[in-house]
């Protein structure tokens, strides 16, 4: 990708692989509104488990992938919309050996009401924050919600260019128009529990999330370090058993997966530079946090589907 929108979206992998926290500025600060653009694996390997502040719409536009949103796998097809919730732990995948092509939404909802006091954002907005309010992040194609949200999520897409060129009130009244129909069909009203046990709930539940998100960002920075899962718990502050459980609940997969698929991803991307950098595929491996190298080696073919050294050639 050569065009700007290639350029701020390389800027974004970067901070993402730098930080999972993801605290690139989407948008301008007056209009925090951007759309992204992406194709994997022609021009991303993929997306890692990470969150931001913005609230997220993702349009699915060729092919299929894998979507994971607070350890909730989607395999999404053409057409289907993907809801990133505030703060929500995410990733996006290659599907085996498919491409996708996918476009990502991203706004604060300081763009529709800046005061947080008002009805909307009261009433509204801060159900729409909580990722513990929503009861399916996939809306796929041809259900009652998406044909209802679908028009306006793709004119948002088809107008990108425009976002700052006397387009903003289409952007808010479209933005608008696919809140209303998420509220209105995809919100869990709990009635079961009492305003303390829900309050309670919420609370758990976000600390256990803090406690994920902890561990993810000591893992970008410790990854080609050993870690084991008593390491991991100790930095959660829970027990291993515990620790291995919640992190399956809240990623959707085990702690050693991710440790691995990370540093996978990782040394893929030192090998995508190893003809400038010279390194080999022992030191790449090793660098990256795999001791045994013949592990390394089927661990990665199984990933990517072909050896190291055949993805250096790449």
């Amino acid at each position: 990708m050569t065009n700007k929108v290639g350029e701020k979206l390389d800027k974004y992998m970067q901070n993402s692989r730098e930080s999972l926290h993801e605290k690139a500025s989407h948008g301008k600060k007056i209009f925090p509104y951007t759309v992204y653009h992406s194709r994997i694996p022609e021009w991303l390997g993929g997306f890692p488990l990470h969150w931001h502040e913005e609230f997220e719409i993702i349009l699915v536009t060729y092919g299929r992938g894998l979507f994971t949103v607070n350890g909730k796998e989607f395999l999404a097809n053409k057409d289907d919309i993907i809801l990133i919730p505030s703060e929500s732990i995410h990733a996006i995948e290659r599907n085996q050996n498919d491409s996708v092509e996918y476009f990502n939404i991203l706004f604060t909802f300081s763009l529709l009401e800046e005061n947080s006091e008002s009805l909307c954002s009261r009433r509204y907005f801060s159900k729409l924050e909580e990722e513990s309010n929503f009861r399916n992040y996939f809306i796929r194609s041809g259900t009652a919600l998406h044909q209802k949200i679908f028009e306006g999520v793709k004119d948002l897409v088809l107008h990108r260019e425009q976002s700052y060129s006397g387009y903003e009130l289409m952007i808010k009244s479209r933005l608008f128009e696919i809140l209303y129909h998420i509220n209105q069909e995809n919100i869990l009203e709990n009635t079961e529990a009492s305003g303390s046990e829900l309050n309670q709930a919420l609370a758990t539940g976000k600390k256990n999330t803090e406690r994920i998100k902890k561990i993810l960002s000591y893992t970008a920075e410790h990854f080609a370090e050993k870690i084991t899962i008593e390491d991991a718990a100790e930095i959660c502050s829970v027990s291993e058993s515990r620790f291995m459980g919640l992190f399956k609940e809240q990623t959707g997969m085990s702690y050693v997966q991710y440790l691995n698929n990370y540093r996978l991803e990782a040394a893929a991307e030192e090998l995508s530079d190893s003809a400038k950098t010279k390194k080999t595929v022992t030191d790449i491996a090793l660098q990256n946090g795999f001791e045994n190298i013949s592990y390394f080696i089927r661990a990665f073919r199984s990933k990517f589907g072909c050896t190291p050294k055949e993805y250096g050639k790449k």
